[in-house]
C-alpha cells in the first residue's frame, strides 16, 4: 500500500481503464491525473482548510441529527408497535447521510430524512444504485460490463437510470447556486459556493464534481454505520463500554435523561472513534483500490506488472490479515485502536498518501454524532430473521491481484 500510494505515488496511476469505468464521474477529481489532478486538489484542500467550512459542516451535522434523525426515531418508536417498532437502519443512515452531505456541501436540505417518512425517495436510490455498479465495474473484466452497456441489460441499465435522475439532480443544484451567488451569497456559505468560487473551470467540471462530492459524502458514512449498530446488537460489552464513555463526558443531570452532543463532547469519546475505526477496518466503504504502474516494474510481492496491468489492492483483505493485526484480526475489537493512531498504509480506509481522503475528520464527526445520539438515547437490537451477511468472502491471503 505504502510503495504504490505513498512511497512511489508519482509511478503509479489509477490503473487502466478506470477512468472509462468511472465515466458517470466525468472530469471530477477522481478521474484525475498528473498535473490535472495536482491542481484541482490545491482547490479542494483550500475549501476543505478554511476555519468557516469546519464550523459550517460540524453545525449542519448537529442540526440534521437534532431535527431530522431524532424525530424519525421518535416517530418509529411511538408508532403503534411502540417499543418494538422496526426500522430499515441502513436506509435511515443513507438518508441522513445525503441530507447532510447536501447541506455543507451544496447549501441544500434535500429532507429525505423526515416525518412523515417518505417511502421512496429517487435520488438516494440512484446513489446506491450508482455506487453498487461502480464498484462490480472496478473489477470486471471491462468486456463484460461494456456488453451489458451495448445491450442495456444487467446492472449498466440500472446505471442508465440512476445517472439520469442524478444529472437533473445536480442541474437543478448547480442552477440554485448559480442564482444564489448573483444575489450576493457568500463565498462561504457551502463546500460548494468555496469551490465553485477558487475555481475557473466550465459547468461540466462543476456538475461532475458534484456529483463526486454526494458520491464520496455519503458512502462512508451510512455503510459504516449500519455495520456499527450489527456489529454493537452483537458485542453487549463493547456497547456498555461505549455507554459509560458517554455518560462520563456528558453533565451529571443528563446521564439519565436525553441528551443531544456538541462537537467538545464528542471529540472526547476516544472508544467509541475506535469502535468506529474497527468497523472501518473489517469493513471498508471501499473494498477495493486500483492502480497502475507507469513502467515495467515488479511489485515488493514479487510480482511482475506493465503500464498495461491493472493492479486491484483488496483493502478488505488487508485489514484480515494477521500477519498485520495479529491472530484476532477477524473478532471485532475496539480496544486494538482505542489509544493507538495506525498509520494510513496500515489502516487504508480514508486511502493514503497524497490521495487520502480530505473529509476524513468531516466523516468521522459525523458517524460520532449520529452514534452516540442513538446509543444513548435508545435501544437497537437486530428484528428477528434478518440476513445480515455480508454479499463478498474473502481469505487471509492475495491482498493483491493483478491483471494483464
Amino acid at each position: 500500500m505504502q510503495h504504490t500510494s505513498s512511497t512511489n505515488f508519482h509511478d503509479f496511476h489509477r490503473g487502466p481503464g478506470m477512468r472509462d469505468a468511472f465515466d458517470a464521474l466525468g472530469q471530477s477529481i477522481f478521474n484525475l491525473e498528473g498535473h490535472e489532478w495536482t491542481e484541482r486538489r490545491k482547490i479542494y484542500r483550500f475549501c476543505f482548510n478554511i476555519k468557516e467550512f469546519s464550523s459550517l459542516a460540524n453545525r449542519a451535522i448537529l442540526d440534521k441529527v437534532e431535527r431530522s434523525l431524532v424525530p424519525v426515531l421518535d416517530h418509529f418508536a411511538s408508532s403503534k408497535q411502540g417499543p418494538q417498532a422496526t426500522v430499515d437502519l441502513q436506509e435511515l443512515f443513507q438518508r441522513f447521510s445525503f441530507d447532510t452531505t447536501c447541506c455543507f456541501g451544496l447549501g441544500y436540505d434535500p429532507k429525505t430524512l423526515s416525518v412523515p417518512w417518505p417511502e421512496e425517495v429517487p435520488v438516494v436510490r440512484a446513489v446506491e444504485d450508482l455506487t453498487e455498479v461502480l464498484a462490480s465495474r472496478s473489477t470486471a473484466p471491462p468486456i463484460v460490463w461494456k456488453l451489458q452497456r451495448w445491450f442495456g441489460i444487467g446492472k449498466e441499465k440500472m446505471m442508465e437510470k440512476s445517472v439520469k435522475i442524478l444529472d437533473d439532480f445536480t442541474s437543478q443544484q448547480l442552477s440554485r447556486l448559480h442564482e444564489e451567488r448573483e444575489k450576493g451569497c457568500g463565498e462561504r456559505c457551502c463546500l460548494g459556493m468555496s469551490y465553485m468560487s477558487e475555481s475557473k473551470a466550465d459547468e461540466k467540471i462543476h456538475k461532475d464534481e458534484v456529483l463526486a462530492l454526494i458520491l464520496a459524502g455519503k458512502g462512508t458514512v451510512s455503510a459504516t454505520l449500519t455495520w456499527f449498530f450489527l456489529f454493537l446488537a452483537e458485542h453487549p460489552s463493547a456497547e456498555a463500554k461505549i455507554r459509560q464513555e458517554i455518560q462520563d463526558i456528558i453533565p451529571d443531570d443528563d446521564v439519565n435523561k436525553f441528551h443531544l452532543f456538541n462537537t467538545k463532547e464528542l471529540s472526547k469519546l476516544v472508544y467509541l472513534q475506535a469502535a468506529l475505526c474497527e468497523i472501518l477496518r473489517l469493513f471498508p466503504p471501499v473494498p477495493n483500490l486500483g492502480k497502475g504502474s507507469c513502467k515495467p516494474r515488479v511489485l515488493l510481492t514479487g510480482h511482475r506488472v506493465g503500464p498495461n496491468t491493472l493492479i486491484v489492492l483488496s483493502l478488505r483483505v488487508m485489514g484480515r490479515l494477521t500477519s498485520v493485526w495479529g491472530k484476532d484480526s477477524l473478532e471485532f475489537k475496539p480496544e486494538k485502536g482505542e489509544l493507538k493512531h495506525e498509520p494510513a498504509r496500515k489502516f487504508p480506509a480514508f486511502n493514503a498518501g497524497p490521495r487520502i481522503c480530505l473529509g476524513k475528520d468531516v466523516a468521522f464527526m459525523e458517524t460520532k454524532a449520529v452514534a452516540a445520539t442513538i446509543v444513548h438515547n435508545y435501544n437497537v437490537q437486530i428484528a428477528r430473521g434478518q440476513d445480515t451477511r455480508p454479499c463478498y468472502h474473502c481469505k487471509d491471503e492475495g491482498w493483491v491481484a493483478c491483471y494483464n
